[in-house]
């Protein structure tokens, strides 16, 4: 929780930037749309980014990393499969809690707008996660499939139903959750 006023805006042109590039598309989104949205000045946005390509950077990258740190939160967890579904769930929480931000990150990661160093930040992130998949592989948990596959079959439900919840303005049920786990479990399981 922002604990400081530029934390707040900081927040708040996050917010906005995020509905912003949602609703109108990254190259729809306007530094005065943002502005507009997040009621702040113009100067308030250069106080934080040095421009429309900056904001957007760093606006994905602190989106991501949230992310990943929620996603990632039972790393530690000896069983493989108890590991598995701990990040699964946190997944979820976080993309039911933030359901716009996973579709702008979605939405930045296909447009490609990071600098070779960013790429290289948001490449760790894949590949901890791979890392992580091939240890279920090689204990005997996963099935013997590529860990991009396998990260796929794991994160593709969670986009449609980010998708579905914006769309319908309808929250993500557990129910659902734990339902399409345990489908999805089936297809990657050994």
């Amino acid at each position: 929780m922002p604990d400081t006023r530029k934390e707040k805006t900081r927040a708040r042109l996050r917010s906005a930037i995020v509905a912003e590039a949602v609703e109108k598309g990254l190259s729809g989104l306007t530094v005065g749309g943002v502005v507009a949205r997040a009621k702040v000045s113009a100067g308030t946005v250069y106080v934080h980014f040095a421009n429309k390509d900056d904001m957007l950077r760093q606006c994905y990258l602190e989106l991501k990393r949230a992310f990943h740190e929620a996603s990632t939160t039972g790393r530690d967890l000896p069983d493989t499969a108890a590991m598995i579904r701990s990040m699964w769930v946190h997944m979820f929480e976080w993309v039911a809690a933030h359901p716009l931000e996973f579709l702008f990150l979605e939405q930045a990661s296909l447009a490609n707008i990071l600098t070779p160093e960013q790429a290289g930040e948001v490449r760790l992130y894949a590949e901890d996660i791979a890392a992580l998949l091939r240890r279920g592989v090689e204990d005997g948990t996963l099935a013997p499939l590529d860990p991009d596959v396998l990260s796929l079959l794991l994160t593709a439900p969670a986009m449609q139903l980010a998708r579905k919840a914006v769309a319908q303005g309808q929250a993500i049920s557990t129910d659902d959750v734990d339902l399409i786990f345990n489908r999805v479990w089936r297809a990657i399981a050994a």
